[in-house]
């Protein structure tokens, strides 16, 4: 569990960590809108045509594809990289794309049917030999290097693995959520200074503003969610990496 703080201190800590951490969060917040615009029109709240569900799916599977190649070079350099065409020239070789189609259709099941938490099972599962295979390949970007995890990892190994990746969520989830309640509890403050305390006038005003409000929450929520988990999977790939190196 050190080794994940000593990765998330290296994410906030190191050389132009504030203008790299703006940056993920940008294309993060990109990718959060999207989902949260689909999350509402699952629930009803808006309509979504099959035009859109294609063009917005294929935004995200290109930021899949950014991330998985932001994720190998996080694990190359054990630095927070710079937002570039590096990801993407990192991700189309040969293991990141692969670990790349894995993710396409447990993206499409989460987005588009009712079977997301198989999907989410599935891939929290798969996650640690993906993340071996990359993480090898990783070190020297060779392709033929794939294999070196797996030649040290031991059970134990990978079950504490996957219990921290469990608890990346819970954690992600909880954050997000604590966020969420400081924001409205602040627009709350500035709400009730607003109509001078008066208690019935926010009761109507809220009730009248209830589906904004709804939308307002979702689109906050998938924002930080999607940055938030994004950190979470880098100092768990620093862990894995850490893992690995103390076996060796």
């Amino acid at each position: 569990m050190a080794q994940m703080f000593n990765g998330l201190k290296k994410l906030y800590t190191e050389e132009k960590a504030f203008e790299r951490q703006l940056s993920l969060f940008s294309i993060c917040g990109i990718a959060g809108l999207i989902t949260g615009y689909i999350a509402l029109a699952n629930q009803g709240y808006i309509e979504i045509t099959s035009i859109q569900k294609i063009f917005f799916t294929i935004l995200l599977i290109i930021f899949g594809l950014f991330f998985i190649g932001y994720e190998t070079l996080f694990m190359h350099t054990r630095t927070i990289p710079d937002i570039g065409i590096d990801s993407f020239k990192i991700a189309i070789k040969k293991i990141p794309f692969i670990i790349f189609l894995v993710g396409i259709p447990v993206l499409i099941t989460s987005l588009y049917t009712k079977y997301q938490y198989s999907a989410f099972c599935i891939e929290m599962f798969l996650s640690i030999p993906l993340t071996m295979l990359q993480a090898g390949f990783s070190y020297n970007y060779e392709n033929n290097d794939y294999h070196l995890l797996f030649n040290k990892f031991k059970i134990k190994d990978i079950f504490f693995l996957l219990i921290k990746r469990l608890w990346i969520v819970i954690i992600t989830y909880i954050t997000t959520y604590f966020l969420i309640f400081i924001i409205f509890f602040i627009i709350g403050l500035i709400s009730a200074f607003y109509y001078k305390g008066d208690i019935n006038a926010m009761s109507m005003a809220i009730s009248s503003q209830q589906v904004t409000i709804a939308k307002l929450s979702n689109y906050i929520a998938s924002i930080l969610y999607t940055y938030i988990i994004s950190i979470g999977i880098l100092v768990w790939d620093y862990e894995l990496l850490k893992t690995y190196e103390r076996e060796e």
